[in-house]
């Protein structure tokens, strides 16, 4: 039987601190408690005879760097460039010392929050005092490569020297549901997988990527599989909370034992649940006859962490289909009812080619028929945005990924929520590719996202799976495989893509990646160059074409054409794009 991991020393040394002047109060976003800092702040503690280390995470909402935090600790003063989002800091704070004092060089513009009398200017969680050296260290390579990160994408580099913050990772290749998921490419993944399906994830895994994964922010797993099945999940977990990473995970939720809960209290994890349904028969038609007792987990796991708001944070995903859109709104209320931190609205990849064909449940479920035209999508995000601000439930819709989906298909969307914000006052991390006008409002002031290209992912995040490299979570062919991920992050194809992007392009890798939100909006809004359009549609027409002739013009045409290039390709010296 394997022993409990020791305890970390961040948290047996911990203290409290407590948020004095220059603090509003505690307030939510989505799963994340918070406090508002004005242009200055203090936090005090007790004083203690040794050195200690002051911990937090820190957002910021400008884009550009520009925003700096002075970090007073009573023996000089410290200046914290930061990145947009949440980012963690660790200051050292000398032996006694009684507070520490927090200030910005600016503020949030005043009219991002009219109405609203208050000076913002950073917002702050997850404060902690402790001793642990390795943890501040940690957590000071992370901020630093972050910084060097920000600094080369404001640059235009397409070369980095940093490595990514956001880390995908595969910790697990098989998965309970047999048959699986009626909309999963299982037989596909594992043919592409090969060999390596059956590669272990463990501690060596992570000391061989060395820099890869020490400074990496965020962790998101994207198994073609269960990490409720791993007998080294709380060895893996342990290792991601000493070093202060967060953690996305995706799970099926059946196997949410009351051991597998208590491995999970605490720590700083995002439990994605696959539902994709609000009633046993709808489920049935999609996976299997357990969601009775799935909902039972859900129910032990909510209550076990205190509810609402408390980590780990669970977030309950719906994809809309044919066979379970008539259940969006019990979704959501569904959602309200277990108390879920969040619901998840996430599109079923787009596909022009899938095969997939299955009876289950008395259902004939074939996924290009499940696939909702996009208009129809539009409007079950808005119709979810509708009931979920109406029940309190918060909402992330994975569609908007990139931002500005409701200016764009406003018609669709407001005919679903006439009663809308009209948007998210904050803007995207990133725009489109080309900006909308379809309001008249006021321009805001800048706060650097205007010097984003549309999509920032190339930068910021790599994934190393099974089935090969990734440039983001919605890549579709590997740009290398696993063991290459140290030469892909520069690769030749990579910096392309980022080449391709900062001139206001999707690269052809994009334009494959039929999965992309960002393409797809861009597509659908015809935002795309007059060359990259025609080339989308003539390829719909061919995979449509390629699928209903049993891929004989893939086998026949397409592949020995694509051979004949790789083999010109490896012969021919070339300094471009591979």
């Amino acid at each position: 039987m394997p022993q409990a991991s020791p305890i970390p020393s961040f948290v047996t040394t911990s203290a409290p601190v407590g948020f004095s002047t220059g603090f509003y109060g505690e307030e939510r976003d989505g799963a994340d408690r918070f406090r508002w800092m004005g242009d200055h702040a203090l936090l005090e503690f007790e004083p203690d005879p040794e050195r200690r280390f002051l911990e937090c995470r820190v957002l910021s909402e400008f884009r550009d760097l520009s925003q700096r935090l002075r970090v007073s600790t009573g023996d000089g003063l410290r200046v914290y460039e930061l990145v947009a989002g949440w980012m963690p800091l660790s200051v050292e704070v000398p032996a006694g010392a009684r507070r520490v004092e927090l200030g910005v060089n600016k503020i949030f513009p005043r009219e991002y929050y009219p109405g609203d009398d208050r000076t913002l200017g950073a917002r702050v969680r997850d404060v902690r005092l402790h001793r642990d050296a390795e943890r501040h260290a940690a957590i000071a390579r992370q901020h630093d490569n972050s910084v060097t990160n920000q600094r080369e994408l404001l640059a235009g580099a397409a070369r980095l020297a940093s490595t990514p913050p956001t880390l995908g990772i595969d910790l697990h290749g098989a998965c309970n549901v047999k048959p699986p998921c009626v909309y999963c490419e299982w037989d596909v993944s594992k043919a592409a997988e090969g060999d390596r399906a059956e590669v272990p994830f463990t501690s060596d895994t992570l000391r061989e990527w060395g820099p890869f994964f020490d400074n990496s922010v965020t962790l998101i797993n994207c198994s073609i599989g269960e990490p409720f099945m791993m007998r080294n999940l709380d060895e893996l977990l342990e290792i991601f909370g000493r070093t202060g990473k967060s953690l996305e995970m995706t799970t099926n939720g059946q196997i949410l034992t009351d051991r597998n809960i208590q491995k999970l209290l605490g720590l700083p994890i995002d439990l994605y649940v696959s539902l994709d349904a609000a009633t046993a028969d709808t489920y049935k038609k999609l996976r299997n006859d357990t969601f009775p007792r799935l909902l039972d987990n859900l129910r032990r796991l909510i209550a076990a962490k205190g509810g609402r708001g408390r980590p780990p944070f669970v977030h309950l995903v719906f994809m809309p289909m044919r066979c379970n859109l008539d259940e969006l709104e019990g979704f959501v209320r569904l959602s309200a009812s277990l108390d879920a931190d969040r619901m998840v609205l996430r599109p079923l990849n787009y596909s022009d080619n899938s095969t997939l064909d299955w009876q289950r449940a008395g259902y004939h479920y074939e996924y290009k028929n499940e696939l909702l035209p996009f208009e129809e999508l539009v409007r079950a995000s808005g119709r979810a945005a509708r009931l979920a601000r109406e029940l309190g439930v918060e909402l992330a819709d994975q569609m908007d990924f990139g931002g500005s989906m409701r200016d764009l298909f406003r018609d669709d969307f407001d005919a679903a929520d006439p009663d809308g914000a009209g948007g998210e006052a904050t803007p995207p991390m990133a725009p489109t590719l080309s900006p909308s006008t379809a309001t008249n409002e006021p321009a805001l002031p800048a706060i650097g996202g205007e010097r984003m290209p549309a999509c920032t992912e190339p930068w910021k995040s790599l994934y190393i799976l099974r089935r090969g490299v990734l440039p983001c979570c919605y890549g579709g062919e590997p740009i290398a495989p696993m063991e290459q991920y140290g030469s892909a992050w520069n690769s030749p194809k990579m910096q392309a893509i980022r080449r391709e992007l900062l001139a206001g392009r999707f690269h052809d890798y994009c334009l494959r990646s039929t999965a992309c939100p960002i393409v797809r909006k861009s597509e659908e809004a015809h935002l795309l160059p007059a060359d990259q359009r025609w080339l989308m549609r003539a390829r719909h027409i061919w995979w449509r074409f390629n699928r209903e002739t049993g891929e004989r013009p893939n086998r026949w045409v397409y592949l020995p054409v694509k051979r004949a290039l790789s083999r010109l390709r490896r012969a021919t010296p070339t300094t471009g794009d591979a």
